[in-house]
């Protein structure tokens, strides 16, 4: 219980009044629990749709779900995705694109990543109906979190193993898999609770699983031959890019088999 008590002090601003020691043994057990992480990131998000949508209307309650959702998580994945995008595009050596992935400040490619990342989200939900909108900000944020699991499990840690690579580079297999069961059954309760029919359920928690693992590895394998391994920053661009997906796959599904 402490590994997942860690994990949700490091990856979300819940204020847990307990003092967990940040070891290799508790950030790897904890990675198990991402899916769960997730779910307590996207249910306040959930929370102010349903609230917000009879005070303000459809418009206004998604983006102000959407705020709530980067918030719970201090913008953390953003800045990532930002990182990464400053990086990967300055088309520069290995070491160059380190530094500045590594680099606080944030470039015209950054802001473009992280703005085109909200807007896409904010789009997408807008574009779903209620029932629809609060599926998807449960969901999208159990396989996000799971993504991570699959990003570290592949691929080794692009800068030397210390710090948060020495951590990273123990994710292996024995934390993917008992994560991704775990999100199987919380994206199958979801869904179910959201009102769907069971095959449209088994299609659209396979499609989304399915997708979170092909990205999730998939920019792995680029990384690797890119810039040698993955970063903290590789991981938070993961779970936006899947959180991006899981919303269109979601708006694909409620506009063409619902």
């Amino acid at each position: 219980m402490s590994s997942l008590v860690l994990m949700i002090q490091f990856l979300t601003r819940y204020p847990i009044p307990l003092e967990i020691e940040f070891t290799a043994e508790h950030f790897v057990a904890g990675m198990r629990w991402m899916p769960l992480v997730g779910l307590l990131v996207g249910l306040p998000a959930a929370l102010m749709l349903s609230l917000a949508e009879p005070l303000f209307g459809h418009g206004l309650a998604t983006l102000l779900a959407l705020v709530v959702l980067i918030t719970v998580t201090g913008g953390l994945h953003l800045d990532g995705i930002g990182d990464t995008a400053d990086g990967l595009f300055c088309y520069r050596p290995r070491e160059r694109v380190l530094e500045i992935m590594r680099d606080s400040t944030l470039g015209t490619n950054g802001v473009v990543a992280v703005v085109m990342t909200i807007l896409i989200k904010l789009v997408a939900l807008n574009s779903l109906p209620l029932g629809g909108a609060l599926a998807a900000l449960l969901a999208a944020p159990v396989l996000g979190r799971t993504s991570t699991t699959w990003h570290a499990a592949f691929v080794g840690y692009a800068r030397e193993q210390s710090g948060m690579g020495a951590f990273v580079s123990r994710v292996g297999l024995s934390q993917a898999l008992p994560a991704t069961l775990m999100s199987l059954v919380l994206v199958l309760m979801l869904l179910l609770a959201a009102g769907l029919g069971w095959q449209l359920v088994l299609l659209l928690t396979l499609l989304g699983h399915g997708a979170t693992i092909i990205v999730a590895v998939g920019f792995g394998r680029y990384l690797h031959h890119r810039i040698g391994g993955i970063t903290g920053d590789t991981i938070g661009a993961t779970i936006e890019l899947t959180e991006m997906i899981t919303f269109l796959l979601f708006l694909f599904a409620w506009k063409h088999l619902i």
